[in-house]
């Protein structure tokens, strides 16, 4: 509980700083640095605690359905630009954001493997398209930045895009692991005929 607090006071502070500002004024420092850091902060303050949301959540999908949507809502061009020209919707992103990565950590361990792992493919792969999307696209897509901005985007996704393939293919490695050391846990201790 006193991580929780601590890390949401850290948010609530970073959010009220000039740094949040300095956060969303470029392309690049917007969704690369500030989308992910409000995600993660949410991440912290709810992982590695016993809370697990198991009401209205089943398999995880609530907590897995706030979270794609507070992503897919904060990628729309008219939202980043929002985002940049009014401190009041980045400081909507940041909250939503925020609740996104606890409600994720809550649900997490209720989410289906299969369904974990196709998460994991499509996040890297969103990261390689939109990284080519944002290289190669001559026309701006969100009208608050500049084309240099959205190009030097586009090679920071594309430089970061193998880090998060093997993010997901270390994940992968590590629950299937877990999973066959507790089959083995549960064959050992049953009951020889």
């Amino acid at each position: 509980m006193r991580r929780a607090a601590g890390v949401t006071v850290v948010a609530l502070l970073l959010a009220l700083s000039p740094a949040a500002r300095w956060l969303v004024a470029t392309m690049p420092r917007l969704l690369l640095l500030a989308v992910p850091l409000w995600f993660v902060l949410g991440l912290a303050a709810t992982a590695g605690g016993r809370l697990v949301w198991e009401r209205g959540n089943p398999h995880g999908l609530t907590g897995l359905a706030w979270t794609l949507g507070a992503f897919g809502f904060w990628m729309i061009p008219r939202s980043v630009d929002a985002v940049a020209s009014s401190a009041l919707v980045a400081g909507l992103m940041a909250a939503s954001l925020f609740a996104a990565g606890a409600l994720l950590a809550a649900s997490w361990r209720r989410v289906p493997f299969v369904i974990r792992g196709a998460l994991g493919i499509q996040g890297a792969a969103m990261t390689i398209a939109l990284g080519f999307i944002y290289l190669g696209y001559t026309a701006l897509l969100c009208g608050t930045f500049n084309l240099a901005q959205q190009r030097q985007t586009g090679v920071w996704l594309l430089r970061l895009a193998p880090v998060v393939v093997l993010i997901v293919v270390g994940a992968g490695a590590r629950a299937l692991h877990l999973a066959a050391r507790q089959r083995r846990r549960e064959r050992l201790a049953a009951p020889t005929p």
